[in-house]
Order: structure tokens, then sequence, then C-alpha cells
């Protein structure tokens, strides 16, 4: 398993088709569909399970994208 790496404030994945806004936690870097290296983020996974990671083949399928919202207070309305 490769080092984590922590996340700074602000850091979320986004997926409008699960309604979904999860902080990331951390990052770990993956080898990327065309040969080289990306960082993928750790995110909650609910109330008593670990971490998890999402995968290259998340992304298109649950539509994610990594959004920087430093602002964001998570008790508010997702944006």
């Amino acid at each position: 398993m490769s080092d984590l790496i922590p996340a700074a404030p602000g850091w979320y994945v986004q997926s409008r088709t699960l309604g979904a806004l999860d902080p990331v936690i951390a990052w770990t870097t993956a080898p990327d569909l065309d040969g080289g290296t990306v960082l993928l983020p750790y995110v909650p996974a609910g109330r008593g399970f670990p971490p998890e990671v999402l995968d290259l083949k998340a992304f298109p399928r649950d539509e994610w994208q990594v959004v920087y919202l430093p602002t964001y207070d998570p008790g508010e309305e997702a944006p």
C-alpha cells in the first residue's frame, strides 16, 4: 500500500448523480489509465466503517469530481 498524504481542509469530492459532497481526508498515489500517476481521494465511508478510496472507475460511473471549497461550512446546504 502506498503512503497516505493528508488532505488540507476544503477539498471535497462531489457527485451530482449521487447527490453527495464528501470531504477528502487523505490522498494516495495510483497508476492512471495512461501509465502515469494520479492522486486518488480517501473519503469517509460512513459511521463505523473505515475510509475508502475512490478508484478511477468510480469517477466517470458516478460523475465524481474533486472540488476545492475553502469557505464551505458542512452545516450548510452543499453548493
